[in-house]
C-alpha cells in the first residue's frame, strides 16, 4: 500500500514536504511535471518546538509566493520502519482488520523499543552536548554506583533525580540545551499504547516456507494526531507521516537485481537489502557516538553476504564525498551515491523520495507512509472499489448489450438493403401486374360489352334474317290453309296469337338421354270460325289439319257447338288451337348458338 492508493486524483497539485530531526524543520513545496519533480519553494527553520516551527516555516514559504493551499506530508524519526514476517501471501492479503491485528501484534513491541531510545540522554549525546562517558556517569549515579570521575558523595537521592537535572548540576550541559531536548522528546516519544501503521507486501522469507516479508511503518497514534492538529491549525491537511530513513530507496533502479541501500543520518544508519525487486533484510544501527562511516560499515556487515552486490548510498550532501571515499577504501563494492538535481541544504534526498512516492514517480513497495486516514484495504476488499467494479460490470454488460444490438441492427440493416431492393422490384412488378390485371379486366369488360353488342346484333340479325322470314312463311302457310279450308259455308271470325314467341322462350333445361325426342310448343294461335252446317265445320277442321301439317302446326281442342252466327242464322261455332311443335333438341341448339 502507498499514498497513490489513497490519493488517486489530484497528483499534479503541489505538495508540501516537511522533514524534522527534532531540532529543526525543513519544508519544500513540490509539484509533478510529467515524470519529474519541480521544486517551487523551500525553507528551513531551526526550532525544536514544533508548535512554533510549523507556523514559522509556512510563513517563510508564503513570503516566497506560496499560496498555502497544498496538502502536506512529514518525515519524522518518530516513525518506525521495520521488516516483519507474517504467514500471509501479499498476493492474497487477508481482510483489512485481520491484517491490522497481525501488523500491530508484530509491531507494538518494536515501536515501544523505538520510543524508549528517545531519552534525554540519547538526545543530548546525539546532539553532541555531552559524551557517552558523561551519560554513563549520570546513569551510574542514578543507580547508586560510584564513578572514578565523580567527586560527589553517593547519596540515595540520586536515584530519584532526573537525568537532565543531574547533567546540568554536574556542568555537562546548559539549561537551554536541556530544554531543547525536552521539547524534542515531546515530538518523538509517547507513552500511548495505540499505534497507527501501514504496510507493503514483499517476497517470501528465504529458508522459511509459508512466511513472507512485510515492510511496516508505524507511529504512536497520539503523535500522529498531534502533528495533524498542528498543521490543521494552519489550514493544511497532513495526509501522511513518512519514516525519517529509507525514503531515498524510491530512487533505486526498478529492476530485479540484488542491491543494498545505506541510508545514513546523524546517530543512525539503516541498511536495506533488495532481491528480486523486494526488500529481504533491513538493519538499523544507532551510532550516536560513532562516525557515519563506522555506522555504514556496521550496518553493511550486518546484512547477509554482500560481496559483489552494488551499494547505493544516501546521506547529507556535505558528507557524501568523504563518506563515499571511506566506504570505497573499506569495502570493495560498486558504490552509487543517491543524488538528485533538486537536493539542497533545505531539501534532502529523503524529502524528494517521499514526494516521488506520493506522486507515484518511483518504486512504491520500498517505502511505506503511515496515513492519517488509516491503512487502506486491498483494492478488491474496498467497498467503493467493489461498488465501482459492480457498476463497471453493469456498464460492461450494458455496453455488450448495446454492442450486440448494434451488431444485430447492422446485420439486419445489411440484410435489409438487398431485401428492400428485392421488395422494391417485387413491388414494382406487382404494380405492373396489377396494371396488367386492370387492363385485362378493362379489356374483358370491353370484350363482354362487345360480345353483348354482338349478341344483340346477332339477335337482331337473326330476327331480321330468320325470325321474320320464318314468321312470314308461317303466316303464309296459315293464310294459305285458310284460303283452302274456307268455303261459302264457313266464316272466320277471329285469329289471335298468344304472347309466347320464340324470342321470349325461357332458358331451356338440359336434355336428358330419354328426352331426345321430346317436343316443345313454340307457336300458339287461337282460331274462331262459324259454319252453317256441321259438315262444313268438320270439313273446315280436317282441311286445316292437312294443310298445316307440313308447317308443324297442330290443330288442338276443336269444339263444335251450336251457335247463332251473322244475321241471326243458326249454325255451328268452331274454336281451334293452332300449336307449332318443335323438337327440344333443335331449340337447345338454337339457344346455344
Amino acid at each position: 500500500m502507498n499514498l497513490k492508493n489513497l490519493l488517486p486524483f489530484g497528483k499534479a497539485n503541489p505538495l508540501l514536504v516537511c522533514e524534522t530531526d527534532g531540532f529543526s524543520l525543513r519544508g519544500a513545496v513540490l509539484s509533478r511535471v510529467g515524470h519529474q519533480l519541480s521544486v517551487l519553494y523551500q525553507a528551513h527553520i531551526d526550532q525544536s518546538d514544533m508548535v512554533t516551527a510549523v507556523p514559522e516555516l509556512l510563513a517563510a514559504l508564503k513570503n516566497q509566493g506560496w499560496q498555502g493551499k497544498s496538502k502536506a506530508v512529514l518525515l519524522s524519526p518518530a516513525v518506525l520502519s521495520t521488516l516483519v514476517e507474517l504467514p500471509v501471501n501479499p498476493k492474497k492479503p487477508r481482510p483489512l482488520q485481520q491484517m491490522l491485528a497481525l501488523i500491530k501484534n508484530e509491531s507494538e513491541l518494536l515501536l515501544m523499543q523505538h520510543m524508549m531510545r528517545w531519552s534525554v540522554g540519547y538526545l543530548l549525546v546525539g546532539r553532541g552536548h555531552m559524551t557517552e562517558e558523561q551519560a554513563q556517569t549520570i546513569l551510574d549515579l542514578q543507580q547508586g554506583k560510584s564513578h572514578a570521575n565523580n567527586d560527589m558523595p553517593l547519596q540515595e537521592k540520586f536515584s530519584f533525580r532526573r537525568f537532565g537535572d543531574l547533567a546540568e548540576e554536574l556542568g555537562y550541559i546548559k539549561r537551554s540545551q536541556l530544554n531543547a531536548c525536552l521539547s524534542v522528546q515531546e515530538w518523538l516519544k509517547s507513552d500511548d499504547e495505540q499505534i497507527e501503521c501501514n504496510w507493503a507486501g514483499q517476497g517470501p522469507v528465504q529458508d522459511a516456507p509459508g512466511l513472507f516479508n512485510w515492510l511496516v511503518s508505524c507511529v504512536s497514534q497520539s503523535l500522529l494526531q498531534r502533528w495533524v492538529g498542528v498543521f490543521a491549525t494552519e489550514g493544511l491537511e497532513l495526509t501522511a507521516l513518512y519514516p525519517f530513513t529509507a525514503c531515498s530507496s524510491v530512487f533505486l533502479p526498478d529492476d530485479k537485481e540484488t542491491k543494498i541501500t545505506l541510508d545514513s543520518h546523524p546517530g543512525e544508519t539503516v541498511a536495506i537489502r533488495e532481491e528480486g525487486g523486494y526488500v529481504t533484510h533491513q538493519h538499523t544501527y544507532l551510532n550516536t557516538d560513532k562516525s557515519a562511516l563506522a555506522g555504514c560499515l556496521e550496518s553493511y556487515h550486518a546484512l547477509p553476504s554482500s560481496q559483489f552486490v552494488p551499494v547505493y548510498l544516501s546521506c547529507d550532501q556535505a558528507e557524501m564525498t568523504e563518506l563515499v571515499k571511506g566506504l570505497q577504501q573499506s569495502i570493495e563494492v560498486v558504490l552509487h551515491p543517491l543524488e538528485h538535481a533538486a537536493m539542497s541544504a533545505q531539501l534532502t534526498i529523503g524529502m524528494l523520495g517521499a514526494a516521488s512516492h506520493y506522486f507515484a514517480l518511483g518504486k512504491k513497495n520500498v517505502c511505506v507512509a503511515v496515513l492519517e486516514s488509516g491503512p487502506i484495504a486491498p483494492l478488491l476488499q474496498r467497498l467503493e472499489v467493489r461498488a465501482g467494479l459492480l457498476a463497471g460490470l453493469l456498464l460492461l454488460l450494458l455496453m455488450v448489450s448495446e454492442l450486440t444490438l448494434f451488431v444485430r441492427q447492422y446485420t439486419l440493416e445489411t440484410e435489409y438493403q438487398p431485401l428492400q431492393s428485392r421488395w422494391s422490384l417485387l413491388d414494382a412488378a406487382k404494380r405492373r401486374v396489377d396494371d396488367e390485371i386492370k387492363n385485362i379486366k378493362k379489356t374483358q369488360t370491353e370484350l363482354n360489352q362487345q360480345q353483348t353488342e354482338q349478341q344483340r346484333l346477332k339477335s337482331r340479325l337473326d330476327f331480321y334474317y330468320q325470325a321474320i322470314p320464318a314468321r312470314v312463311s308461317l303466316i303464309k302457310d296459315l293464310l294459305g290453309a285458310l284460303q283452302i279450308a274456307v268455303t261459302n259455308e264457313v266464316i272466320v271470325t277471329s285469329l289471335t296469337e298468344s304472347d309466347r314467341t320464340q324470342d321470349q322462350l325461357p332458358l331451356l333445361p338440359e336434355i336428358k338421354p330419354n328426352e331426345t325426342e321430346k317436343m316443345l310448343d313454340t307457336e300458339h294461335f287461337t282460331l274462331q270460325a262459324w259454319a252453317l252446317s256441321e259438315s262444313a265445320a268438320q270439313f273446315f277442321i280436317q282441311t286445316m289439319q292437312k294443310t298445316l301439317a307440313p308447317s308443324n302446326l297442330e290443330v288442338r281442342d276443336v269444339p263444335v257447338v251450336n251457335s247463332t252466327g251473322p244475321m241471326g242464322l243458326n249454325g255451328f261455332s268452331i274454336k281451334m288451337q293452332l300449336v307449332r311443335r318443335v323438337p327440344l333438341a333443335s331449340l337447345r341448339l338454337q339457344q346455344i348458338d
